[in-house]
C-alpha cells in the first residue's frame, strides 16, 4: 500500500511540473515531535517526517499534497500472565511494548488568515481526506510461552484506512515554517478482539523550510 501511495504521488508531481512550467510552486519539508492524543493508556511518541507539495502559483485557498510518515518511539506498558504449573509463581507480570507506524497520504487546500509588512504569514491547512495505514507490533519481554498465558493479550495490528486533518502554519519571510497538525484517528475496522489501545491520533510540532522552483518572474 505505501509502494502505491508513493507511486501516485510520484507520478503526479512530475505530471503537473511539466504542465505547470509558469507556477510558483513548492515542496515543503518538515519534522518534529508527535503525541498521540486518542490513547489515555498508553504514551504513544512519535518522530514526525512530513513532505508537503503545492503545485499552484495562486496563494489563497490552494490545494496541496502531503506525505506523512509518523516514526515511533517505543510505548511502555504491564500484563500479567498466569499458569497452572504449581512448581512456578501462578502470575508473573511482564514488560510490554507497543511500537505504532502510521503512514498517511492527504489532499487539502490551504487558507491565509494573515501576512505582514515582513511577509511572514498565518494560514490554516485544511485536508478533508486521507488514505492512511496503521502499523502495531507487539512484544512481551521474557514471555514464557510454554508456561504461561496471557488471558487478553495485545497483539500485532494492521490497518488502512481514511482520515481528515487541520494543521496551523507560521510561514517566515526567509522560507522556515512552523507547524501544528493534529490528525484524526483510523477510520477502519479495529476487529472484534479487545485490545489495550486504540488507533493513534496524533498531534504534531515539526519545523521545515520551503524549496521553491519554476517561480513567476
Amino acid at each position: 500500500m505505501k509502494k502505491f501511495f508513493f507511486f501516485f504521488f510520484f507520478h503526479l508531481f512530475f505530471c503537473t511540473y511539466f504542465f505547470s512550467a509558469n507556477a510558483q510552486s513548492f515542496v515543503n519539508i518538515s519534522a518534529g515531535i508527535s503525541y498521540d492524543i486518542n490513547n489515555t493508556n498508553k504514551s504513544f511518541y512519535h518522530v514526525p517526517i512530513s513532505v508537503q507539495w503545492k503545485p499552484s502559483s495562486n496563494p489563497n485557498g490552494t490545494f496541496f499534497f502531503e506525505l506523512d510518515e509518523d516514526i515511533p518511539l517505543t510505548a511502555k506498558s504491564t500484563g500479567n500472565a498466569y499458569t497452572l504449573n504449581l512448581a512456578l509463581p501462578q502470575e508473573v507480570t511482564l514488560q510490554e511494548s507497543i511500537r505504532g507506524y502510521i503512514f498517511a497520504a492527504s489532499i487539502g487546500f490551504r487558507v491565509y488568515l494573515h501576512k505582514d509588512k515582513e511577509l511572514n504569514s498565518l494560514y490554516l491547512n485544511i485536508l478533508p481526506f486521507g488514505i492512511s495505514t496503521q502499523s502495531f507490533k507487539v512484544n512481551y519481554k521474557n514471555y514464557d510461552y510454554k508456561n504461561y498465558e496471557i488471558l487478553d493479550p495485545d497483539v500485532n495490528l494492521k490497518r488502512t484506512g481514511v482520515l481528515v486533518s487541520m494543521s496551523v502554519v507560521y510561514n517566515f519571510h526567509n522560507n522556515l515554517m512552523l507547524m501544528l497538525h493534529l490528525q484524526s484517528p483510523l477510520i477502519a475496522n479495529k476487529g472484534d478482539y479487545p485490545l489495550s489501545y486504540r488507533f493513534i491520533a496524533p498531534l504534531q510540532f515539526t519545523i521545515g523550510y520551503n524549496f521553491y522552483y519554476n517561480k513567476r518572474k
